[in-house]
């Protein structure tokens, strides 16, 4: 019997409803378990051909020795701990799975694939596959033969198989799908760029807002002479305060057990991914004053924050004061309509900084702007004037006068010619900021929690986070500076 697979989305439900009409028929449901194994191995290379699959070999036949096999000579099946000694000590060490991790050859790969077949047959029928385990031993006997890996496999599986009661196919791990298919989105990664201060709570911290005045000192011409000039230090101090970020969500119980893959662990991956999401937005576009500077009521920033709910006193961009209005409560901003290119960058943004423009400075632009002026400005474009770093030739632009360039989602391109958002325009930006004189300070990093509240039959995924980007400076210092009216 033919099954027909279009797409991850419809692979329970097609192999459901053939199960259904199958019934009992143990010839049958081996047909259709080899066939459906052939299905979901062409998924595989269909995805991996289109960039979609996360299953792409790494490492090669030592990798296959370094992390699969254990130190009493077996193979690890599936992820597990291991106790082994390291300087004296005894510690837990985390060994990957040959059936759970990603692969290190095609061999591996193709043997995780058949692995798959055999999870989904065996949570949509309730029992092991007994077709695919000639398939599966068939294909473990063409192992890599190096490091001795093949005959500690086939220990491990003889082992496992001795030992296991029934048909001999309970030995194989259940795999996770390894092709779940997720839209592209630019990774977070400017966070990363400041130093973090960990504090308990919230805190006092003492400024001297600058270091004194020398003066020439005197002749001694007389008994009494007089006393050298004083200078005055100027005091103050700041209060520090940490902004709490949560992310919430709710999953069905049935949902958990009907999806072809592990879905608890999968939301809470997300979970943390959107207070990393909200983190780096309010870095770039939090306002604390009472009206945003922006319409946020209106802003999904590159859809990613959905149509409802948005510019509430609960909204994660009024967490604290991120670069883009920092700069424009400080009058630090320059329309840069007409000198989008690296020397404008240069001249404009980085050069307005004034001795800030020394220190370790970091850029941050969008993608729209990064492609379409910075990449083709024809300073940097070819190689009379670039050599071999041309952009043409080497496809990046790692620096603009030493400063290191970064793409960042939450610079928008839907800004209007004020560098704001107000529900129309098309433009972007660029922020130029001082490292040195930004921090986080952090109570509490990511926490994901999952409780079950068995009166609604769901599951509660909750991560939360206590941190704030702050800056200590001055009103008057220049530790960011935002070009606005890019594209």
């Amino acid at each position: 019997m033919d099954i027909e697979i279009k797409n991850n989305a419809e692979l329970i439900g097609q192999f459901r409803a053939i199960h259904k009409e199958i019934g009992d028929n143990k010839a049958a449901q081996d047909r259709a378990a080899a066939d459906f194994a052939d299905k979901l191995r062409a998924i595989e290379e269909r995805n991996a051909l289109a960039g979609k699959s996360i299953a792409t070999p790494v490492g090669g036949e030592a990798a296959l020795v370094s992390r699969f096999m254990r130190a009493d000579g077996g193979v690890n099946l599936s992820r597990s701990v291991e106790r082994v000694e390291f300087a004296g000590q005894m510690v837990d060490v985390q060994r990957d799975g040959l059936f759970t991790d990603a692969p290190a050859t095609e061999w591996d790969r193709d043997l995780k694939a058949i692995g798959l077949a055999a999870t989904l047959y065996r949570s949509v029928t309730g029992r092991n596959p007994v077709s695919l385990k000639g398939r599966l031993l068939a294909h473990a006997a063409k192992a890599p033969t190096a490091g001795g890996f093949r005959t500690a496999l086939e220990k491990t599986i003889a082992k496992s198989i001795s030992d296991t009661a029934g048909s001999g196919a309970e030995w194989i791990p259940d795999t996770p799908i390894s092709a779940l298919y997720e839209e592209f989105f630019t990774p977070n990664g400017i966070a990363a760029l400041f130093d973090v201060v960990s504090i308990n709570g919230p805190i006092i911290v003492p400024k001297i807002t600058d270091t004194g005045r020398p003066y020439l000192k005197g002749k001694v011409s007389t008994n009494d002479p007089d006393q050298y000039t004083a200078s005055d230090f100027t005091s103050d101090s700041q209060t520090i305060e940490v902004a709490g970020f949560a992310a919430r969500f709710l999953i069905d119980d049935a949902a958990t057990e009907d999806a072809i893959f592990a879905l608890a662990p999968e939301i809470a991956k997300r979970a943390a991914r959107a207070i990393g999401d909200g983190y780096e937005d309010c870095m770039m576009n939090g306002d604390t004053a009472a009206t945003h500077q922006d319409a946020i009521a209106s802003w999904n920033l590159r859809s990613r924050w959905g149509a409802s709910g948005l510019g509430g006193s609960a909204d994660h961009r009024r967490g604290f004061l991120g670069f883009r209005p920092l700069a424009a409560d400080r009058s630090l901003t320059v329309d840069l309509t007409a000198s989008q290119t690296a020397a404008g960058v240069m001249g404009s943004v980085v050069g307005a900084m004034g001795e800030l423009a020394a220190s370790d400075i970091a850029l941050i632009t969008s993608p729209e702007v990064l492609y379409k002026k910075l990449m083709v400005d024809s300073n940097v474009l070819t190689v009379d004037k670039m050599g071999n770093r041309a952009t043409i030739l080497t496809g990046q632009l790692a620096s603009i006068g030493g400063h290191p360039l970064f793409s960042s989602r939450w610079m928008g391109a839907d800004l209007a010619s004020t560098g704001l958002y107000t529900a129309t325009g098309s433009l972007s930006g660029l922020v130029a900021v001082s490292r040195s004189e930004w921090k986080h300070y952090a109570s509490r990093s990511v926490m994901v929690e999952q409780d079950k509240d068995i009166t609604r039959g769901a599951f509660n995924v909750v991560a939360t986070q206590r941190k704030s980007l702050r800056t200590l400076s001055g009103s008057s210092s220049k530790v960011v500076f935002y070009a606005y009216n890019m594209l």
